[in-house]
């Protein structure tokens, strides 16, 4: 990220908010800086908060495995637990994110979310900037990710893509089978680090629901998470208050370097015992997925992308 720009409104924020139009590939954002008022970044207000309103549950797929009741999903006004799994910052043609559903059904994507951007919490009221290469993209409708199934959503072109990892992805920013709800200029992953969130929304609601959050690399402050504690957003629903988001404590550690052209960071271990869970906060199931022990959970030396594998302690 570079510059402030102002939103790009690609499509409406909203339940009835249907497929956006493409994006265009381009080149990566080579920010070199060293990461710097990281405190300041993620500083915020502590204390408990109200609740918010209720969200349509998602619908497993009628060809879903049955549940197995010692590994039955998570959720939270809807939302179902998955983990983000794998991302690599570069070469252009080869960022990208991958999810694991590590359920036992499969999860409809319809209401999911990824971005790059800080404050993607804001979506409901749509009130925050993008800056320079970021993006907020939405899972298109009818999309949904098998039990215990993997996807990979690539930032540039398919072709592109699968020039420079063998492998195609299962959605394309750049190709539009990923919808952009809001963008400033070609989206891209900053080299030097990033902050990636994956959250879920109904389309109505004031707050969204934390899914899985990383940061990857030794981002800047403005490309770190920022601390939604307090922070009270009022959405497109019927009434005109605003909903305040609950305390989190955004203690995720930076990684000691970012993966450098042609490699990824991956997740080794679940988020189980390594974060805060079982209510109070904004994640599914109400838990803090601003506070993940990620120096335990992820690598430390990175490797080549294994994009559409993951380590099977990760599917029980």
């Amino acid at each position: 990220m570079r510059s402030v720009t102002s939103w790009v409104l690609i499509a409406a924020a909203s339940a009835g908010l249907a497929a956006c139009a493409s994006a265009t590939a381009g080149s990566g954002d080579d920010d070199g800086a060293d990461a710097a008022g990281r405190a300041d970044a993620r500083a915020g207000v502590d204390g408990p908060v109200g609740t918010g309103g209720d969200v349509d549950a998602a619908t497993p797929r009628p060809d879903a495995a049955p549940s197995n009741p010692d590994a039955a999903p998570m959720t939270v006004n809807g939302a179902i637990r998955l983990v983000l799994t794998e991302v690599s910052l570069g070469p252009t043609g080869g960022e990208f994110v991958e999810i694991a559903n590590p359920t036992a059904s499969a999860v409809m994507l319809d209401r999911y979310y990824l971005s790059d951007v800080p404050t993607y919490f804001r979506v409901p009221a749509s009130t925050q900037t993008v800056d320079s290469a970021d993006f907020v993209a939405r899972f298109p409708a009818g999309s949904s990710i098998p039990a215990r199934g993997v996807i990979t959503i690539a930032l540039d072109t398919a072709a592109s893509f699968t020039t420079a990892t063998g492998v195609a992805p299962t959605f394309s920013i750049a190709g539009g089978t990923m919808p952009l709800v809001a963008s400033s200029g070609t989206p891209s992953l900053t080299n030097a680090g990033e902050m990636v969130a994956l959250f879920y929304w109904d389309g109505s609601s004031d707050r969204v629901v934390d899914v899985d959050v990383m940061v990857v690399g030794v981002p800047t402050a403005a490309n770190d998470i920022v601390n939604k504690s307090l922070i009270a957003i009022d959405g497109p629903d019927a009434d005109g208050t605003a909903s305040p988001y609950l305390s989190e404590a955004t203690s995720m550690p930076l990684q000691t370097a970012a993966p450098g052209n042609g490699l990824s960071t991956k997740r080794l271990l679940p988020e189980t015992g390594h974060e805060p869970q079982g209510g109070g906060s904004n994640g599914v199931g109400g838990d803090d997925e601003t506070a993940e022990t990620t120096t335990t959970t992820w690598d430390a030396t990175f490797t080549a992308p294994t994009p559409g594998v993951v380590p099977a302690a990760l599917m029980p």
